[in-house]
């Protein structure tokens, strides 16, 4: 009986236990209509009814499920109330929706609140990232990029930013963040790290940068904002979190925005660069034959119209003209390779010209002699500058080589293949190469070079002469330049041909745009290509030589082609030419390999209409990595000139002299006749 009273008593006074209820009071957010992309805040209150556990607030939208939760916030107890706040973000949410705010609790009739907000569509501006410039110089720290308005409309980039981690929230990215900037159609802006050395390495002004290095008006930066040289991605936002464009490259992979592989790896100093505003969201919207090195230029083709010409060749006339023309102008401004002829130095020593002499700094085997005495004795009346690479100095030269050979003139230019050197414009002409040249009367075309030339001139990697230079300075003091005129036994055919006749030409750059003009005018070829090369690269990067490959497809057409090479005895350009020759031939082209004299040419003719004249070689570091000048011309007259010369080396033989063997029969008869005196 005690027993029973005893469990009795022991049920009746164990404890009661409390039931837990806290009830939703109110969900609300900061805006009831957004734009899809917005962060928006979503706030509630949390009241408590009755005990005091551990609990957890959940958000959703439209249902109650894994798919349709936002977040979930924790709390340990609570007292009399709580407040909590969770950030949602709207991207891809366009519509109407219901936020759905709950507890788990004893009560469900008070744990669960609604609000509403409606999701707006936001318009995507036609804006592209143009150029992206990651992998600098050492110690240049001047990355930038680039954006282009794509569209027909203005754009205020106000909000907009760039971000190298896209696949983060809005609030969590790294960015870099646009003041107001109305941006034209058309209109490109740049942004850099640092805006003096981006002027140095461009030579023009960026618009923003991000590191107030300068006094260029700055981005906000939210983290570190720095382009990873192995590989990265960089996506123009605008202030919604929405991808308006993205750029894949190296080992990187992202794929909001962008299909299939990155844009393959640059080396430093390397620009990439968007093909014009073609947008497929692939690297072969980023795929150029060239490679864009930071400072290079980009020019189009020059096209103009003249009313006078000359042309000549060497060896048989190009001395004359060149002298001529350089002796009577005011104003020079002339751009080599190689400047060693010092008889074409002694002209401008004399003359009253104002005269800007641009070499190259880094010529294959040197600085000549010849050639520092004569920018020595230039420097005194004449600017002369070298471009150059100095790394140690800082300085990363643009081009492989600058191997363009022009001269612009008062309202005039000369193009031609010949570096001004004893055999490229020889003063005897039974000696020296085989050059094209023109002389081209033309204030426009002019002009133009002007720019090409001062665009050069003007930046870091073209320094002034320094007479004290161990390499590129005033020689040794028992040097002294020869004036010996080699002779040869070249027997000159051609004079000058000088026309007053309308017509129309084209000034085509490497590496600007000398590929594609090139392969546009073999294209035209209806009857016949006649191609005069030092020297042709079968093979470039990626495959066959593109000048090679279209002149094959011609040939194919039923178009006849004859290509004069010169011929090396040794060296890599005899391999080369032996190689191209059997390749040539093998499909059904005429090669000659000249080896009567030199053929320094860079020329083409096609269908006996149009000429090249130019210091372009068909091998890759000329077209997409050197500094080099050509002109197209559309002439008959012209044309058939240079084809006389072609169709003359063609069939060149060594001549023998007059009377030569007259004079072997006489010494042949004046030694018998001794012989026979002796005899006797």
């Amino acid at each position: 009986m005690r027993v029973a009273l005893f469990i009795i008593s022991f049920i009746l006074f164990l404890p009661v236990a409390e039931s837990f209820d806290v009830a939703i009071e109110w969900v609300k957010i900061d805006k009831e209509t957004v734009y899809d992309g917005e962060l928006v805040e979503i706030k509630a209150r949390v009241e408590r009814i009755e005990g005091n556990e551990s609990f957890a607030v959940s958000f959703y939208y439209d249902e109650i499920d894994s798919s349709h939760l936002i977040g979930r916030v924790h709390y340990d107890s609570i007292n009399y109330y709580r407040l909590p706040s969770i950030i949602w973000d709207t991207k891809n949410k366009v519509g109407k929706h219901r936020i759905i705010v709950c507890v788990k609790d004893d009560n469900e009739s008070n744990s669960i609140a609604y609000c509403n907000v409606t999701v707006r569509p936001c318009k995507k501006a036609n804006l592209l990232i143009s150029e992206v410039y990651y992998h600098c110089y050492p110690h240049r720290n001047n990355e930038y990029i680039a954006i282009l308005n794509a569209g027909d409309k203005e754009v205020n980039l106000e909000g907009y930013y760039i971000t190298t981690q896209p696949w983060k929230r809005i609030d969590k990215q790294n960015k870099i963040i646009f003041p107001k900037y109305i941006l034209k159609p058309g209109e490109k802006i740049y942004i850099t790290q640092d805006g003096t050395s981006f002027k140095e390495d461009t030579g023009f002004d960026a618009d923003y940068e991000y590191y107030n290095c300068s006094s260029l008006p700055d981005m906000k930066r939210v983290g570190s904002f720095i382009l990873s040289n192995e590989g990265g991605v960089v996506c123009l936002k605008n202030k919604y979190n929405h991808t308006i464009d993205v750029v894949v490259y190296g080992n990187a992979y992202f794929n909001e925005g962008w299909s299939g592989e990155s844009v393959h790896n640059v080396a430093e100093g390397i620009v990439l660069k968007r093909k014009d505003a073609i947008d497929t969201n692939t690297s072969k919207d980023w795929e150029y034959n060239r490679t864009y090195v930071i400072g290079q230029s980009d020019f189009p083709p020059f096209y103009g119209e003249a009313t006078f010409a000359i042309a000549f060749c060497s060896p048989d006339c190009s001395y004359d003209i060149v002298a001529n023309e350089i002796k009577n102008a005011s104003f020079l401004l002339i751009n080599l390779y190689l400047f060693t002829n010092p008889f074409l130095a002694e002209i401008l020593n004399k003359s009253n010209a104002e005269i800007r002499i641009l070499l190259d700094g880094n010529v294959y085997g040197g600085i000549p002699m010849e050639e520092r005495y004569i920018a020595y004795m230039l420097s005194k009346k004449a600017e002369i500058r070298y471009m150059l690479n100095d790394e140690e100095n800082g300085i990363y030269k643009r081009y492989k080589y600058d191997h363009a050979k022009y001269v612009v003139l008062d309202n005039g230019f000369i193009i031609h293949s010949a570096n001004w050197a004893k055999s490229g414009i020889p003063k005897d002409n039974t000696y020296g190469n085989r050059e094209w040249g023109i002389v081209v009367k033309s204030e426009n075309g002019s002009e133009f070079l002007k720019k090409v030339f001062y665009y050069d001139w003007n930046y870091r990697d073209c320094v002034e002469y320094n007479e004290t230079s161990f390499t590129h300075g005033k020689p040794p003091e028992d040097f002294s330049i020869s004036y010996y005129v080699p002779k040869g036994n070249y027997k000159p055919k051609f004079d000058a041909l000088k026309i007053n006749t309308t017509f129309n030409f084209s000034i085509i750059l490497a590496p600007d745009n000398a590929e594609e003009e090139i392969i546009n005018l073999i294209k035209e070829a209806k009857e016949e290509i006649l191609v005069e090369q030092a020297y042709i690269q079968l093979e470039w990067e990626g495959g066959l030589n593109p000048f090679i490959r279209e002149v094959l497809n011609r040939n194919k057409s039923g178009i006849k082609v004859y290509v004069i090479l010169n011929k090396y005895e040794y060296g890599w350009s005899s391999v080369i030419n032996k190689g191209t020759k059997e390749f040539l031939e093998e499909n059904g082209i005429k090669v000659k390999l000249h080896s009567q004299y030199t053929i320094h040419n860079k020329g083409l003719i096609i269908d006996g209409e149009k000429v090249l004249i130019s210091s372009i070689n068909w091998g890759e570091n000329s077209v997409r990595r050197n500094r080099e000048i050509g002109i197209v011309v559309e002439d008959k007259n012209i044309a058939s000139y240079f084809e006389d010369i072609f169709w003359y080396d063609w069939n060149y033989k060594v001549e023998k002299k007059e009377g030569g063997i007259e004079i072997i029969y006489t010494l042949i008869a004046f030694l018998l006749i001794i012989l026979r005196r002796r005899i006797k």
